[in-house]
Protein backbone atom coordinates (compact mmCIF):
# COMPACT_ATOMS: atom_id res chain seq x y z
CA UNK A 1 0.00 0.00 0.00
CA UNK A 2 1.44 3.24 -1.27
CA UNK A 3 1.90 6.17 1.42
CA UNK A 4 -0.99 8.81 0.18
CA UNK A 5 0.93 11.78 -1.81
CA UNK A 6 4.11 9.54 -2.89
CA UNK A 7 4.08 8.50 -5.89
CA UNK A 8 4.40 4.75 -7.19
CA UNK A 9 8.33 3.55 -8.87
CA UNK A 10 9.20 1.63 -11.59
CA UNK A 11 8.95 -2.37 -11.51
CA UNK A 12 12.48 -3.64 -10.36
CA UNK A 13 13.09 -6.52 -12.66
CA UNK A 14 16.05 -9.45 -12.56
CA UNK A 15 18.32 -9.33 -16.03
CA UNK A 16 21.22 -11.87 -16.43
CA UNK A 17 24.62 -10.47 -16.80
CA UNK A 18 26.00 -10.63 -20.50
CA UNK A 19 29.11 -12.76 -21.03
CA UNK A 20 31.73 -10.33 -21.47
CA UNK A 21 35.11 -12.44 -22.04
CA UNK A 22 35.82 -13.12 -25.86
CA UNK A 23 35.32 -16.11 -27.00
CA UNK A 24 38.78 -18.83 -27.16
CA UNK A 25 40.06 -20.01 -30.48
CA UNK A 26 38.31 -23.06 -30.58
CA UNK A 27 34.76 -21.45 -30.40
CA UNK A 28 35.23 -19.29 -32.95
CA UNK A 29 34.49 -21.30 -36.42
CA UNK A 30 36.32 -19.02 -38.45
CA UNK A 31 38.31 -15.42 -38.54
CA UNK A 32 38.36 -13.13 -40.69
CA UNK A 33 41.13 -10.89 -42.24
CA UNK A 34 40.04 -7.96 -43.58
CA UNK A 35 42.48 -4.52 -44.72
CA UNK A 36 41.16 -1.35 -43.38
CA UNK A 37 41.53 1.82 -45.40
CA UNK A 38 45.01 2.80 -43.90
CA UNK A 39 46.14 -0.81 -45.07
CA UNK A 40 46.29 -2.54 -41.24
CA UNK A 41 45.94 -5.64 -40.97
CA UNK A 42 42.25 -6.20 -38.78
CA UNK A 43 41.48 -9.21 -37.36
CA UNK A 44 37.86 -9.94 -37.20
CA UNK A 45 36.72 -6.69 -34.82
CA UNK A 46 40.98 -6.70 -33.21
CA UNK A 47 43.12 -3.96 -34.98
CA UNK A 48 46.78 -4.29 -35.15
CA UNK A 49 47.38 -0.96 -36.27
CA UNK A 50 45.81 1.77 -36.46
CA UNK A 51 44.90 5.36 -36.63
CA UNK A 52 44.40 7.47 -33.45
CA UNK A 53 41.35 10.20 -33.61
CA UNK A 54 44.57 13.10 -34.12
CA UNK A 55 45.38 11.29 -37.14
CA UNK A 56 48.94 10.06 -35.30
CA UNK A 57 49.65 6.57 -35.61
CA UNK A 58 49.29 4.42 -32.35
CA UNK A 59 52.18 2.70 -33.87
CA UNK A 60 55.05 4.64 -33.84
CA UNK A 61 57.06 4.80 -37.45
CA UNK A 62 60.72 5.63 -37.37
CA UNK A 63 61.20 8.60 -40.06
CA UNK A 64 62.78 7.93 -43.21
CA UNK A 65 66.32 8.54 -43.84
CA UNK A 66 66.86 8.19 -39.90
CA UNK A 67 69.38 4.95 -39.24
CA UNK A 68 71.45 3.60 -36.13
CA UNK A 69 74.70 4.26 -35.09
CA UNK A 70 76.90 2.44 -33.22
CA UNK A 71 78.61 4.44 -30.41
CA UNK A 72 82.46 5.08 -31.06
CA UNK A 73 84.92 2.45 -29.87
CA UNK A 74 86.48 3.63 -26.34
CA UNK A 75 90.16 2.41 -26.06
CA UNK A 76 91.27 0.55 -23.06
CA UNK A 77 93.09 2.64 -20.92
CA UNK A 78 92.47 6.07 -22.78
CA UNK A 79 93.30 7.56 -19.68
CA UNK A 80 96.30 6.08 -18.22
CA UNK A 81 97.95 6.42 -21.83
CA UNK A 82 97.07 10.15 -21.86
CA UNK A 83 98.55 10.60 -18.67
CA UNK A 84 101.61 8.72 -19.58
CA UNK A 85 101.81 11.27 -22.24
CA UNK A 86 101.51 14.02 -20.00
CA UNK A 87 103.08 13.30 -17.35
CA UNK A 88 105.72 10.68 -18.02
CA UNK A 89 109.33 11.43 -18.77
CA UNK A 90 109.53 13.70 -21.25
CA UNK A 91 112.63 13.44 -23.77
CA UNK A 92 115.10 16.08 -24.16
CA UNK A 93 117.49 17.56 -26.65
CA UNK A 94 121.34 17.47 -26.48
CA UNK A 95 121.36 21.06 -27.16
CA UNK A 96 119.88 21.85 -23.61
CA UNK A 97 121.79 19.00 -21.68
CA UNK A 98 125.30 19.10 -20.45
CA UNK A 99 128.43 17.87 -22.10
CA UNK A 100 128.51 14.12 -21.63
CA UNK A 101 131.72 13.49 -21.79
CA UNK A 102 132.60 14.88 -18.50
CA UNK A 103 129.22 14.25 -16.82
CA UNK A 104 129.77 10.44 -17.81
CA UNK A 105 133.03 10.62 -16.29
CA UNK A 106 131.38 11.81 -13.14
CA UNK A 107 128.87 9.25 -12.96
CA UNK A 108 131.10 6.18 -13.82
CA UNK A 109 133.37 7.66 -10.49
CA UNK A 110 129.95 8.12 -8.34
CA UNK A 111 128.88 4.29 -9.56
CA UNK A 112 132.24 2.64 -8.83
CA UNK A 113 132.16 4.39 -5.59
CA UNK A 114 128.95 3.16 -4.55
CA UNK A 115 129.93 -0.20 -5.35
CA UNK A 116 133.05 0.00 -3.22
CA UNK A 117 130.97 1.53 -0.27
CA UNK A 118 132.27 4.66 -0.33
CA UNK A 119 129.01 6.82 -0.93
CA UNK A 120 125.75 5.48 -0.42
CA UNK A 121 123.79 4.01 -3.90
CA UNK A 122 120.41 6.21 -2.96
CA UNK A 123 122.48 9.01 -4.66
CA UNK A 124 122.50 7.10 -7.49
CA UNK A 125 118.50 7.14 -7.72
CA UNK A 126 117.83 10.86 -9.73
CA UNK A 127 120.34 9.76 -12.69
CA UNK A 128 119.61 6.09 -13.38
CA UNK A 129 116.26 4.42 -14.64
CA UNK A 130 114.42 2.24 -12.35
CA UNK A 131 116.03 -1.28 -13.95
CA UNK A 132 120.01 0.19 -13.55
CA UNK A 133 119.19 1.45 -10.26
CA UNK A 134 117.81 -2.14 -8.96
CA UNK A 135 121.29 -3.39 -10.89
CA UNK A 136 123.44 -1.64 -9.03
CA UNK A 137 121.53 -2.48 -5.85
CA UNK A 138 121.70 -6.00 -6.92
CA UNK A 139 125.39 -5.75 -7.44
CA UNK A 140 126.06 -4.06 -3.79
CA UNK A 141 124.32 -6.50 -1.91
CA UNK A 142 126.46 -9.37 -3.34
CA UNK A 143 129.46 -7.89 -3.03
CA UNK A 144 128.41 -6.75 0.40
CA UNK A 145 131.86 -7.45 2.94
CA UNK A 146 134.28 -7.33 0.46
CA UNK A 147 133.77 -3.95 -0.52
CA UNK A 148 134.66 -3.09 2.84
CA UNK A 149 137.75 -4.45 2.95
CA UNK A 150 138.70 -2.35 -0.47
CA UNK A 151 141.72 -0.38 0.49
CA UNK A 152 142.97 1.60 -2.60
CA UNK A 153 140.48 3.85 -4.61
CA UNK A 154 138.87 2.93 -8.26
CA UNK A 155 139.38 6.12 -10.43
CA UNK A 156 138.23 6.41 -13.89
CA UNK A 157 140.65 6.89 -16.50
CA UNK A 158 139.42 7.38 -19.90
CA UNK A 159 135.56 8.18 -21.35
CA UNK A 160 134.91 7.47 -24.89
CA UNK A 161 131.40 8.92 -26.25
CA UNK A 162 129.21 8.79 -28.99
CA UNK A 163 126.16 10.40 -29.89
CA UNK A 164 123.80 8.19 -32.21
CA UNK A 165 120.96 10.19 -32.11
CA UNK A 166 119.78 13.46 -30.21
CA UNK A 167 119.73 13.37 -26.58
CA UNK A 168 121.35 10.16 -26.43
CA UNK A 169 124.57 9.35 -25.48
CA UNK A 170 126.66 5.71 -25.39
CA UNK A 171 129.92 5.65 -23.21
CA UNK A 172 132.47 3.38 -23.00
CA UNK A 173 134.64 4.68 -19.91
CA UNK A 174 137.78 2.63 -18.09
CA UNK A 175 138.20 2.67 -14.37
CA UNK A 176 141.40 1.49 -12.66
CA UNK A 177 141.89 0.06 -9.02
CA UNK A 178 145.86 -0.29 -8.67
CA UNK A 179 147.18 -2.32 -11.36
CA UNK A 180 143.80 -3.84 -12.26
CA UNK A 181 141.49 -2.30 -15.06
CA UNK A 182 137.80 -3.30 -16.15
CA UNK A 183 135.54 -1.90 -18.72
CA UNK A 184 132.05 0.27 -17.92
CA UNK A 185 129.91 0.88 -20.65
CA UNK A 186 126.32 2.90 -20.19
CA UNK A 187 123.92 4.54 -22.23
CA UNK A 188 122.87 7.60 -21.30
CA UNK A 189 118.80 9.73 -22.28
CA UNK A 190 118.19 13.00 -22.27
CA UNK A 191 114.92 12.67 -19.88
CA UNK A 192 113.31 15.88 -17.71
CA UNK A 193 116.23 18.19 -18.74
CA UNK A 194 118.93 15.85 -17.49
CA UNK A 195 121.16 13.23 -18.20
CA UNK A 196 120.09 9.49 -17.25
CA UNK A 197 121.28 6.26 -17.16
CA UNK A 198 118.87 3.39 -18.98
CA UNK A 199 121.66 0.99 -19.72
CA UNK A 200 124.84 -0.44 -17.48
CA UNK A 201 127.38 -2.99 -18.22
CA UNK A 202 130.08 -3.28 -15.85
CA UNK A 203 133.16 -5.68 -16.15
CA UNK A 204 134.17 -8.28 -14.20
CA UNK A 205 133.90 -7.12 -10.16
CA UNK A 206 136.46 -9.31 -9.42
CA UNK A 207 138.97 -6.30 -10.10
CA UNK A 208 137.03 -4.59 -6.82
CA UNK A 209 138.11 -7.21 -4.24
Amino acid sequence: MSSPGVAPGPILRRLPVPDCEPPYDDEVPHRERLPDRQGATVQGTLALAFILPSGVPAVPVAPAGLRLVPPPAVRPMADEEDDEVDFGPQPTTSAVLPDPCPWAGRFVQAVVEVLAGDRPVGQLVRWTSAEVYEEIGGHVTLLGAAAASITSRAVVRSVHVTEPVDGVAEIAAMVRRGLRTTAVALRLEGLDGRWQCTALELGQLGWLR
